[in-house]
């Protein structure tokens, strides 16, 4: 906490009176933060290889949208730079105002903060604007998909003590009996997203503060890529599979979208087949529990075994999950 303290005092001069962690955030420190000019929020980057262009995109279009009316904390300059990120012996530091509400881990999102949820991000695309991006590249075909997890399961083995190893391998095990079932042009078949734009590029349950009735209190941490084009099914596709959403909660975040940004019956289609089928046909962030680059890899642990159960519950519940889109939007 003294780092923090003199950090603050330095960049932002503010005299801290107590500061408490926050238990959100993998790969930074969240910090509760009582100041001679009131409560704060800061955060703590420990992800070095972040680019300052690519985080100020972000935090300049967070200050832009709230401007508009969009519920996003109103973000603290440094005191002597005015920068929306201090750098202070070598961390950069970010400092917020105090927005009260509840936040909440992958899975555990109650029922009444789904459609708010999914029309936050309709109400986002709307805001920034759709432009035509690129053409979609396509899905991963189901023998190289198949390849590709072997090839990580057999990384896994070598680790069996290990109880995220035996959640992991696990799953990749179901995923590869699932796509060898499959004929071999199967993704050849499926449909790809055509409409696009600014996309907050990390849009999950654990950057949103709910109020208690479940309505939106803001939308935070904009420094991951946000603004960055894309396409929009990517962007509702990292909301629901990152949020740990099921099927019956899919139906509620995908109509509260469209109640903010409508889209043509193609686009769902799209999402339906990136949500099912992408997902299986890739380790998605399995490798990443080699690489442990987080700051509570008990955490991480926790929160990717729920993304990954559902990756082959998913895929067997594809039209299933396609039907309750489309009727979402009718």
């Amino acid at each position: 906490m003294e780092r923090l303290v003199a950090a603050l005092a330095s960049a932002y001069g503010l005299a801290v009176e107590r500061a408490e962690r926050i238990d959100f955030g993998i790969w930074e420190e969240s910090f509760s933060v009582w100041t001679d000019r009131g409560r704060v929020f800061a955060k703590r980057f420990l992800r070095k290889d972040r680019k300052d262009e690519v985080m100020l995109r972000g935090l300049h279009l967070s200050e832009r949208l709230r401007g508009a009316g969009f519920p996003a904390p109103r973000i603290a300059p440094a005191r002597a730079s005015g920068d929306l990120v201090a750098t202070v012996d070598g961390e950069r530091y970010q400092v917020t105002e105090w927005v009260e509400g509840v936040c909440y881990h992958p899975g555990e999102m109650p029922a009444r903060c789904v459609a708010p949820m999914g029309a936050l991000l309709g109400r986002f695309h709307r805001l920034v604007g759709g432009e035509r991006p690129a053409l979609a590249g396509g899905f991963n075909s189901p023998g190289a998909a198949a390849s590709q997890c072997r090839a990580l399961l057999e990384r896994y083995r070598q680790s069996p003590a290990e109880p995220f190893s035996g959640v992991a391998a696990a799953v990749l095990e179901e995923q590869i009996g699932l796509l060898e079932a499959l004929p071999l042009d199967y993704a050849d078949r499926l449909p790809l997203p055509q409409l696009g734009g600014a996309c907050f590029n990390s849009f999950w349950s654990e950057q949103i503060l709910f109020r208690p009735d479940g309505e939106v209190a803001a939308l935070v941490d904009w420094t991951d890529g946000a603004g960055k084009p894309g396409f929009w099914a990517d962007d509702l596709d990292t909301g629901i599979h990152l949020s740990a959403l099921g099927l019956p909660a899919i139906g509620a975040f995908v109509a509260g979208y469209q109640s903010e940004n409508p889209l043509p019956e193609g686009e769902w289609r799209a999402l339906a087949a990136s949500l099912c089928y992408e997902h299986l046909a890739s380790v998605n962030f399995l490798y990443g529990w080699f690489q442990r680059p987080y700051r509570r890899m008990a955490d991480w642990e926790a929160t990717a075994e729920r993304w990954h159960r559902l990756v082959p519950v998913r895929f067997r519940q594809y039209g299933a999950i396609e039907e309750a889109m489309l009727e979402a939007v009718r």
